[in-house]
């Protein structure tokens, strides 16, 4: 009887805990990860390619970095959220302008502007 009592009581009680929603900080991971897996990808395709000269180069991601800008979905959502675009817009301009293997991103640092 005893044990029937207890199994209730940690059933009623724990799905409070599981049923919660995922936080703020959490969302912003996820979203600046939907935000970067492709932008990544976009970039790397862009560097693949024969260019004519360095020049050519950045102006096409510099043109692919405003388009993506402009276009992905995914930047509303994380912005909507709250989420700072600091560190996200420094580590993008990183990939444009550089040859990307210095450029660092923090996830932790995705969180919410306080």
């Amino acid at each position: 009887m005893f044990k029937v009592l207890v199994f209730i009581l940690v059933f009623i009680f724990k799905p409070f805990n599981s049923f919660s929603k995922e936080t703020y900080s959490e969302l912003c991971y996820k979203r600046g990860v939907e935000i970067i897996l492709p932008y990544e990808y976009g970039i790397e395709n862009i560097k693949k390619k024969s260019h004519k000269s360095i020049d050519t180069l950045k102006t096409e991601l510099r043109t692919f970095k405003v388009k993506f800008e402009n276009t992905f979905f995914g930047i509303n959502l994380y912005e909507s959220l709250g989420c700072s675009k600091a560190r996200m817009s420094e580590y993008l301009d990183c990939l444009i302008e550089t040859d990307g293997k210095d450029c660092k991103i923090y996830y932790s640092q995705m969180r919410l502007v306080d």
